[in-house]
């Protein structure tokens, strides 16, 4: 590896302050996961379109190409690079950190990749290719392993991590979520998407702690985009939709009080580039029930329970012990 001190290797929300309209902080380097469709893609494409040089962290080489094309028509002259990632494969991870880190700084990386899903029924679970659960092993493993393993470059670059949660992270997952990471069991995918995003969710706010406990250069910011849906997202050529575009009356009433992928994107492309942001905040959509709306700061999710800090520190553990790779002192339960 290259680029400098090497990591450790396999070793309720009440708005507080509207923000400003969206402005870039230097019109750095931007790499953004999940970036080949859906808010990852419109991410991409208003990030290009402030000037920042974006780099596309895809699995799938067609379509990360694709994305590379589309971005391109939407912005002209857009400097646009893609680099191979498949977060379900911890080997993958790994070689993705060795070309990031050998290339430019980045000046902030947007953790938006998951596994989106909404079903009700119990379904059987799925793995990623280390054996753990696939929304779980997607949306938090990978990104812990990408971010934690890069976070010596990270530090020295004073990049701006943003991790994309939800508003799903609010369901009830009873007082051991984790286990289901090794011990995958049938479940709705909505409980596993909400998992996921729970897991997300204290990453991004114990990371923001590690961080400024240490006087780091390197920030950490959760934010969500509300409720996003393609019906309500501009068409792009070669960028699959991946909910219905074409649907009947009472669907149309639903989706008034929400916004398309490129409304929430914009929410994350704020909390990416605004002078506003600081470490450890909390941003989302100004609209009612946080569904739609301009980029606002939120009051962030309790952190301060027993419960809480024994969560975090039992996902910290499981996220050392399965990727090999530690990310600092753990809470205190």
């Amino acid at each position: 590896m290259t680029g400098g001190v090497a990591p450790a290797w396999p070793s309720r929300d009440a708005p507080v302050k509207r923000s400003a309209p969206v402005g870039s902080r230097h019109g750095g380097r931007v790499l953004v996961t999940g970036a080949t469709g859906g808010i990852g893609y419109f991410v991409a494409e208003q990030l290009a379109a402030l000037g920042h040089p974006v780099v596309l962290a895809a699995r799938d080489p067609g379509r990360a190409a694709a994305a590379r094309t589309a971005l391109r028509e939407q912005v002209p002259g857009a400097d646009v690079t893609t680099i191979p990632l498949d977060l379900a494969d911890l080997r993958s991870v790994a070689s993705a950190v060795e070309r990031v880190a050998a290339g430019a700084p980045l000046e902030a990386l947007i953790a938006n990749a998951a596994l989106v899903s909404y079903g009700l029924r119990p379904v059987a679970p799925r793995r990623t290719v280390d054996g753990v659960e696939l929304h779980l092993g997607t949306a938090h493993l990978g990104h812990y392993a990408l971010v934690s393993r890069l976070l010596p470059w990270l530090e020295r670059w004073g990049t701006r991590v943003v991790h994309v949660g939800s508003l799903s992270h609010r369901i009830p997952l009873g007082p051991d979520p984790w286990t289901v990471a090794l011990r995958p069991r049938r479940e709705p995918t909505l409980v596993s998407y909400a998992r996921a995003k729970r897991a997300v969710t204290l990453f991004g706010m114990q990371l923001a702690r590690e961080l400024g406990a240490r006087g780091s250069a390197a920030t950490s910011v959760l934010a969500h985009p509300g409720t996003a849906v393609d019906v309500l997202t501009p068409a792009r050529d070669g960028i699959p939709a991946s909910q219905p575009t074409e649907i009947g009356p009472v669907s149309r009433t639903l989706v008034r009080a929400m916004h398309g992928k490129d409304g929430g994107a914009a929410v994350i492309v704020h909390a990416a580039t605004s002078p506003l942001v600081r470490s450890g905040d909390w941003w989302g959509p100004d609209g009612a029930g946080q569904l739609r709306g301009d980029a606002v700061r939120l009051r962030p999710p309790p952190a301060a329970t027993a419960r809480h800090r024994r969560s975090t520190a039992d996902l910290l553990r499981l996220s050392e012990e399965l990727t090999s790779t530690v990310l600092g002192p753990r809470p205190v339960p």
